[in-house]
């Protein structure tokens, strides 16, 4: 069999340095805003001191959508008028890369929000113990915004802690139903192993500088919650569908969910690395050594357990994937169920409530799937 050949408009790019992160974002054209396809990946070809080649590549794809409205009278025997947007030739293609200078770039994600007003695509990215949200416009437009006409503007950044390390970064947008109003979170896993959640808000400052001129609204990043659970670097993390809690995954071997209000862990699930099908691994005694020698390198260890993903498996939250591996070998793709006692309502709610939960994860009939690390 023949290798596969790759059709239209797929296209192959050859990349010059070591790629640390992916995203891709897109959105549908609608009455209101146009149909975008949005990649970006990080990463760098030197070394963090000299910065030679760290930076951001995004490729943006921009397609108009052009109204036409015509009458229904012959077919709906009078009833009124439809108006239909149908897709335009007009498609607008660029690149537009960032750089971050003498720091990596290990993870990022790219959003739109739903009630975007910006027409932007938002690009967060995990920079050293920063993250950095950016805006690409989606169209070249005219305007004194201080920045090279179509490139990335920087809207916000915020630290996450001294000696965090930010790994991986995720979104979501959550109706808060105390203060009856949507709000915008970005969740990020460091490589302390801490999980901290931002609140993207408008600042009093770019309200202002807004009403005053045409200038651009400034954004501000604030702290709300910092779960604690992970011994290791986090790998990856997700919002549930609800917005109410977030999802990560790390190399202590285990995944775990957090409540978005409180930061309080709400459940834990400890990944197992072998073929569900045959007979469990033996026990490791750490404290016996079947090598006669004093030297810790030498003895027999437990091997260590990456979870490298997880992710929620349905609209509800109720399933949950892992997929674990050793630092070689093949990796194990896992299915849990999740069953949440006590759930008092989602966006927000009473901190004491939300303390009390517990959930009881349980892996269901032992289905691994086995792929190559």
């Amino acid at each position: 069999m023949g290798k596969p050949k790759i059709r239209p408009p797929s296209t192959v790019d050859s990349l010059s340095f070591p790629v640390f992160g992916l995203t891709w974002h897109g959105t549908p054209a609608t009455p209101k805003n146009d149909g975008v396809s949005f990649t970006a990946y990080c990463g760098g070809g030197g070394s963090a001191k000299t910065g030679v080649g760290n930076k951001i590549v995004c490729d943006l794809v921009a397609q108009q959508a052009a109204p036409s409205s015509f009458n229904n009278d012959d077919n709906n025997n009078g009833g009124g008028s439809e108006e239909l947007f149908e897709r335009s030739n007009h498609t607008a293609r660029r690149t537009v890369e960032i750089s971050t200078g003498e720091a990596l770039c290990f993870g990022i994600h790219a959003f739109r929000p739903y009630d975007d007003t910006l027409q932007m695509i938002r690009l967060v990215a995990c920079v050293g113990d920063e993250i950095l949200l950016y805006g690409i416009p989606i169209h070249l437009v005219d305007g004194n915004i201080g920045e090279k006409e179509g490139a990335a503007i920087l809207l916000a950044k915020a630290n996450v802690g001294s000696g965090y390390g930010a790994n991986v970064a995720t979104y979501t947008a959550m109706f808060h139903v105390q203060q009856n109003q949507l709000q915008h979170l970005i969740a990020v896993g460091c490589e302390n192993g801490h999980l901290v959640v931002f609140r993207i808000h408008q600042s009093e400052a770019g309200s202002n500088a807004a009403s005053a001129s045409s200038s651009l609204s400034l954004v501000e990043l604030t702290k709300i919650t910092e779960c604690k659970g992970h011994t290791k670097a986090i790998c990856a993390i997700q919002f549930h569908p609800r917005g109410h809690e977030v999802l990560s995954s790390a190399k202590d071997g285990t995944a775990r969910i957090f409540s978005v209000a409180t930061g309080h862990e709400l459940g834990t699930m400890k990944c197992e690395v072998h073929d569900p099908n045959g007979p469990p691994p033996a026990a490791i005694d750490p404290s016996k050594s079947t090598i006669k020698t004093k030297d810790p390198r030498m003895m027999k260890r437990a091997p260590q357990i990456l979870v490298r993903g997880c992710a929620y498996g349905d609209l509800e939250g109720k399933t949950i994937y892992t997929i674990a591996s050793g630092k070689r070998g093949a990796a194990y793709l896992t299915k849990w169920k999740s069953t949440t006692l006590s759930l008092k309502g989602g966006g927000g709610g009473d901190g004491g409530q939300q303390q009390q939960q517990q959930q009881q994860l349980q892996s269901q009939q032992k289905q691994a799937d086995e792929s190559q690390a």
